[in-house]
């Protein structure tokens, strides 16, 4: 039988978790449900198909401060950032004529795997999210000035499809190659988009085979010596580890 002083101890380092982590069910007695559940404080945002991100025409609420990318001053989600928040009631994605996306059909956007995210990869988010990490993609930048002109056209629709064209080109090339999925940051209430440091760990998805162990040097040395964890999802179960170097003794 818990003792009272136990429990108590217990529902405060709860509490405290539900403080850190807003995304947390309100019932710290009741594990969290892929259910939708509804907020008093709705952001707003219109999907920009050409890049393949949700642009944030309304904000409201803390999270805000390690969620989306800032680029030329306008705040911009990715696909699976856009679901994590519409499944918790946080944000509302309109089409650019204004019609509502239910979370149905963002659902069928992440299946297509067109804009970056696979379902796997969102699974690993979300898993991560909940638990009150900061998460962002690997290689993308949390803060552009500038916008990166791809070609010489006149026309910045054009330039946007174009990106996106060769960006996705560049997925499928390699998509074989093992490389880091997210960047993931421990909790943090100071933590600032201008200056987000070194990340606590960078997670690689992994599709099939664990990477042997010449891939994993080579991923190594690429990442600058930042740590490494491997993530697989399989059926709705999200696994992690990581691989550690041991020099065993001599036998004599």
């Amino acid at each position: 039988m818990a003792r009272s002083g136990d429990r108590g101890a217990k529902e405060g380092e709860e509490e405290e978790e539900h403080h850190r982590n807003p995304f947390l069910s309100n019932s710290i007695n009741k594990p969290w449900t892929s259910k939708t559940q509804f907020r008093s404080e709705v952001s707003k945002a219109c999907w920009d198909e050409e890049m393949g991100m949700g642009e944030i025409i309304e904000k409201k609420g803390s999270m805000w401060a390690t969620t989306g990318v800032i680029r030329n001053g306008k705040l911009y989600c990715h696909i699976e950032e856009i679901l994590f928040l519409a499944e918790r009631g946080a944000l509302i994605l309109t089409s650019p004529d204004g019609k509502t996306i239910n979370v149905g059909d963002i659902y069928k956007m992440i299946l297509g795997s067109k804009f970056g995210c696979s379902w796997e990869s969102f699974e690993a988010y979300r898993h991560l999210k909940s638990l009150g990490y900061i998460v962002q993609r690997y290689g993308i930048p949390w803060t552009l000035k500038n916008d990166i002109i791809c070609c010489s056209s006149n026309s910045p629709s054009e330039n946007n499809t174009r990106c996106f064209e060769i960006s996705n080109l560049l997925q499928d090339m390699q998509i074989s190659e093992l490389k880091p999925t997210f960047k993931v940051y421990l909790p943090n209430s100071k933590f600032r988009k201008s200056s987000p440091g070194d990340p606590s760990f960078l997670l690689c998805l992994l599709s099939g085979n664990p990477p042997s162990r010449s891939e994993v040097e080579n991923l190594e040395k690429k990442c600058d010596g930042l740590p490494l964890k491997f993530c697989y999802v399989d059926h709705g179960r999200v696994s992690f580890f990581s691989f550690d170097k041991e020099r065993l003794p001599t036998l004599p």
